[in-house]
């Protein structure tokens, strides 16, 4: 996996390329800190959960090829992998965190 950071002010947050020799992930370079590893971790959890998918993002380029549901699951991974390791959202517990809390019985809201 590389991870390349672009400066294109239309390109979504994020966005996960299957270029046949490699798994890519680019992100915003004005992405940084948390918010840049959470785009990260977003990306890598359609990586891993949905194989194949990647032809259609980059095909779409847009944020929508995924299901509610798959972008949910990447947003609460995302966020349980950054509360796991320490590294808590800036402003406190999002919408996403307490979803996450609620659906898994973590502690999220602690």
């Amino acid at each position: 996996m590389t991870l390349h950071a672009v400066d294109l002010p239309e390109f979504p947050f994020g966005m996960w390329i299957d270029d046949g020799r490699g798994d890519r992930i680019l992100y915003r370079s004005s992405a940084t800190g948390y918010h840049r590893d959470h785009i990260i971790l977003h990306e890598i959890c359609h990586m891993l959960v949905g194989p194949g998918k990647a032809a259609q993002r980059v095909a779409t380029r847009t944020p929508t090829a995924h299901s509610d549901a798959e972008e949910e699951l990447a947003e609460t991974f995302a966020a349980l992998a950054l509360k796991k390791v320490g590294r808590l959202r800036p402003k406190g517990v999002g919408p996403v965190e307490l979803r996450a809390e609620e659906l898994l019985g973590g502690t999220c809201g602690a």
